[in-house]
């Protein structure tokens, strides 16, 4: 079973979560299971949501240290880089073989991260220009709907996140 984990944060998006959610976290009768699905983030309890509600996150970033693929599903607001301490989880679960994606805003974690210098990436048409002047080492495309890798695959908005994961 491929473990998939999404790091949140809040305020979290629930479309950009829901996009991986949907993909890989849904048993749908009459297809394999494939995927066990999580959810951490940096301080386990309540966490806030765009859409006006908490929800209950009870794992932290330990977790990553046995996923297959971590999704980063939005990262806002744009400009509060990562704690040390989710940075270190990221590259750790990088380091050690797991995929790292993004959706959106989520590239920004990633690039904070380190693993997108001198790479392409892509993400939301709004954020492309803050994003390529913030990172000068990444190359942003922000005309495709992702790039993936291998290792590391960015999508641009979230509907494009649907497209991602499904790829």
């Amino acid at each position: 079973m491929h473990r998939i984990v999404a790091l949140v944060r809040p305020p979290q998006s629930t479309f950009e979560l829901s996009c991986a959610a949907e993909v890989f976290g849904v048993e749908r009768p009459g297809l394999p299971t494939r995927y066990a699905f999580g959810v951490c983030t940096e301080t386990p309890g309540p966490v806030a949501t765009r859409a006006g509600y908490d929800m209950l996150v009870t794992d932290g970033l330990d977790v990553l240290d046995r996923a297959d693929t971590v999704v980063v599903p939005g990262w806002l607001p744009t400009d509060e880089p990562p704690s040390p301490a989710v940075d270190r989880a990221l590259r750790r679960a990088h380091a050690r073989g797991a995929r790292v994606v993004s959706i959106c805003s989520g590239v920004f974690a990633l690039a904070h991260a380190g693993l997108l210098d001198g790479r392409q990436a892509t993400t939301h048409w709004g954020h492309a220009q803050a994003f390529a002047a913030r990172f000068p080492t990444i190359r942003v495309d922000p005309d495709v709907l992702y790039v993936d890798h291998g290792d590391v695959a960015t999508s641009a908005g979230a509907g494009a996140g649907i497209d991602l994961c499904l790829h």
